[in-house]
């Protein structure tokens, strides 16, 4: 889970450049369109490499892998905290947040029309 992140990326001390690679399945069982929620079966993949780190937060970079496509993610783990994203895709802004226990809320953010795609779920460390 997302803790084996962090303890990895602190005993990785000094300060420098990292070639940690994890991974992670993630499950969403519900998907809200605006304020309206059903279940969902929504799954996927979640890459991540540490590049560096400072003061206890690691920068990150990764991908998130479903059927429908490859998403390149940039962000931090702050503690255990990790927040990704992507700005560059023409669908909108995702958001892919990590809590230590493997809490996971993935979100996208579409401009027209108006409107937000969440899910709620789960991510764990793949074997």
């Amino acid at each position: 889970m997302i803790p084996a992140l962090a303890a990895a990326l602190c005993s990785l001390m000094p300060l420098g450049v990292l070639a940690q690679e994890a991974s992670w399945h993630c499950s969403f069982d519900n998907e809200c369109l605006d304020q309206e929620c059903a279940p969902s079966g929504y799954e996927a993949s979640l890459v991540l490499l540490a590049s560096s780190i400072d003061a206890g937060i690691a920068t990150l970079s990764g991908r998130l892998e479903d059927s429908a496509e490859n998403l390149p993610l940039a962000g931090m783990d702050q503690n255990g905290l990790v927040r990704l994203f992507n700005i560059e895709n023409a669908t909108g802004a995702r958001l892919l947040t990590l809590s230590p226990d493997g809490t996971a809320r993935y979100t996208t953010h579409i401009a027209d029309p108006a409107m937000v795609m969440t899910y709620l779920g789960r991510c764990e460390e793949a074997h």
